[in-house]
């Protein structure tokens, strides 16, 4: 009955806006999927680049998680969520960017977490702008100096379902701000990665090799 009621409100009562960015962002996932799966070379792209690991391993699940958690009504969950979305593109971009010559995803990420432990300042050096959506985020849901998740990694989750009311819709609206706002991000992080590996491969040690 929970989950009745709730996916009524969110189809059509006051979450809907939350609704549609959720689902939204599942589209976002299979089109930047659709780009990376053209590039070919797949075998090369996945072993060497952590960002089409963080597509397949981060945002696939977690953005269906998010959708479920919506419906279930467990919203400390859905920003919990968002929250490892955006920090683990932060990862995921900067290990490309910072150790491009390294010869897996694996290893970048590894000297990545060395050199820069904070999860908190890699995103603001990937984009300033998202700080006050990760400030945001960990607003009474979770502490900002302890990093959240790794790539690959589960996070904790509510105990119980809840049926949504009104007093649900302030938290709706924080809800689909932030999606809306890491929507944002990911497609401007999504085309800065892909400038950048264009540029490599078109290089002219690239077309020699």
């Amino acid at each position: 009955m929970s989950l009745t009621r709730n996916l009524d409100f969110c189809q059509s009562g006051e979450g809907s806006n939350a609704w549609s960015e959720v689902l939204g962002l599942r589209e976002d996932f299979k089109s930047h999927l659709a780009w990376v799966m053209g590039l070919g070379r797949l075998s090369e792209t996945f072993s060497r680049h952590a960002v089409p690991n963080y597509l397949v391993r981060v945002l696939h699940p977690l953005s269906q998680s998010l959708r479920v958690n919506l419906l279930l009504g467990m919203l400390p969950d859905c920003f919990l969520e968002v929250r490892a979305l955006t920090e683990q593109l932060a990862r995921a971009f900067q290990a490309d960017l910072k150790f491009s010559k390294e010869a897996s995803f694996t290893s970048k990420l590894s000297r990545l977490d060395v050199r820069e432990p904070s999860l908190y300042k890699l995103t603001g050096e990937t984009d300033t702008s998202v700080l006050p959506l990760l400030s945001e985020l960990g607003h009474g849901w979770v502490r900002m100096d302890q990093p959240l998740t790794g790539m690959g990694a589960s996070l904790p989750v509510s105990a119980a379902s809840t049926t949504y009311t009104s007093r649900d819709v302030p938290e709706l609206l924080r809800l689909t701000s932030a999606v809306k706002r890491f929507r944002e991000l990911l497609s401007k992080t999504m085309n800065q990665w892909s400038s950048r590996l264009e540029k490599k491969d078109s290089s002219p040690a690239a077309q020699k090799s």
